[in-house]
């Protein structure tokens, strides 16, 4: 669903005084669900609905300085049994401003324990409580977890800002190109010098950026609408995949951005992906 509707339908909720106790907000891009989920927290702490944006709670929501908001980021987006026990210890707590106490899970994963700890949570939240999970996909958790919240799923949508994408398809066009003509001195020279240059963060980011040019070349070979494409000016250097071509490098893309969150060795991780991405056709 698109985000503007989701915002509107609780806002509904809200008028009905049917705001639940736990949502999963999942799909679509991160940002987006992290605006979601600041929407909905001045929403329910908000004497109006749309939220006015300009009371003290909205304003203390958007700074991220809301004494009965709490944003839960666990290393690696993996909760543990530590953060439950926190929320735990803090949920039952009345509202330090009288309004509702939100808590924002950003997480990928859950490890059993914690989900159990968590569930106890879910299962009889305190009134004034709104629990909240983001995460990119509804698969990563038990579905003991899922029923106990409300499911808002957001559309995929294209990015609007394009800067960067160029050179990091490029660059990374370069490297693939480098070990397809088995010119492995400088292959692995650049993905060394890639790595040396980035944050775990800027090579997840990179992988998804070349992701798009996989994903490009696919719908370009089913004729989809030019509206659909992000177009950017790179890329020179992959052409030649075939349909399930594309569809197993945006596999591979995708697995390795999902594993660079866990501390796997970059490089090794890196080079990896390239020598089994010149092996499609």
């Amino acid at each position: 669903m698109d985000i503007n509707k989701i915002e509107d339908f609780l806002v509904r909720a809200k008028h009905k005084d049917k705001i639940a106790n736990a949502y999963i907000i999942y799909g679509g891009e991160a940002e987006d669900r992290k605006r979601l989920a600041a929407f909905l927290s001045m929403l329910v702490n908000c004497a109006g609905a749309p939220p006015c944006l300009e009371c003290s709670s909205c304003r203390q929501v958007n700074g991220g300085v809301h004494p009965d908001v709490k944003w839960i980021l666990p290393a690696k987006s993996i909760l543990s049994i530590d953060d439950v026990r926190a929320v735990k210890e803090n949920i039952y707590i009345t509202p330090y401003a009288g309004g509702k106490k939100v808590y924002i899970f950003h997480v990928d994963y859950m490890r059993d324990e914690s989900a159990n700890a968590l569930l106890k949570i879910l299962e009889e939240p305190p009134f004034y409580a709104v629990l909240v999970i983001l995460s990119s996909n509804l698969n990563f958790f038990l579905p003991t977890i899922i029923s106990r919240c409300q499911k808002l799923r957001l559309n995929y949508r294209l990015p609007d800002n394009l800067s960067g994408f160029t050179t990091s398809q490029n660059e990374f066009a370069f490297m693939l190109e480098r070990a397809r003509q088995k010119k492995f001195f400088e292959f692995f020279r650049a993905v060394d010098a890639f790595v040396k240059k980035s944050e775990r963060e800027d090579v997840e980011r990179w992988l998804g950026m070349a992701a798009f040019m996989y994903r490009d070349m696919l719908m370009g070979k089913y004729k989809m609408a030019d509206t659909l494409l992000l177009k950017t000016e790179a890329g020179a250097g992959i052409e030649g995949f075939d349909k399930d071509g594309c569809v197993k490098a945006l596999e591979y893309l995708l697995e390795m951005k999902d594993r660079v969150k866990y501390n796997i060795n970059l490089k090794l991780g890196l080079e990896s992906l390239f020598l089994q991405m010149i092996e499609l056709k």
